[in-house]
């Protein structure tokens, strides 16, 4: 699949180090390589949503869109948050928004 990524994803994976760095950068590797979602490890479809999807990354969650095209898939990481954070209000009000 194709992946891009947002600001905010790439801001929040420029402060990781150590052990999740290298867990963020495998899960994107992952991502690329798989053919379609159900390929994906850890990964959920938010139920209320309808491209929006989580990854579990240890303690981290990384949110993302799927864009079906005709020609690919295309995979647009948008947040990457610690567990704590991933499930307030805040966060899935933007993610409504934006699905």
């Amino acid at each position: 699949m194709k992946v891009e990524y947002s600001k905010t994803f790439v801001k929040a994976v420029k402060r990781l180090s150590g052990k999740m760095l290298d867990s963020v950068k495998k899960t994107i590797l992952e991502t690329k390589e798989a053919e379609n979602i159900g390929q994906l490890s850890n990964c959920e479809k938010l139920v209320g949503y309808k491209k929006t999807y989580r990854l579990r990354i240890g303690d981290l969650r990384a949110f993302f869109f799927v864009r079906a095209d005709v020609e690919s898939n295309t995979v647009i990481f948008e947040y990457l948050v610690p567990r704590g954070q991933a499930y307030d209000k805040k966060i899935h009000d933007i993610l409504k928004k934006k699905d």
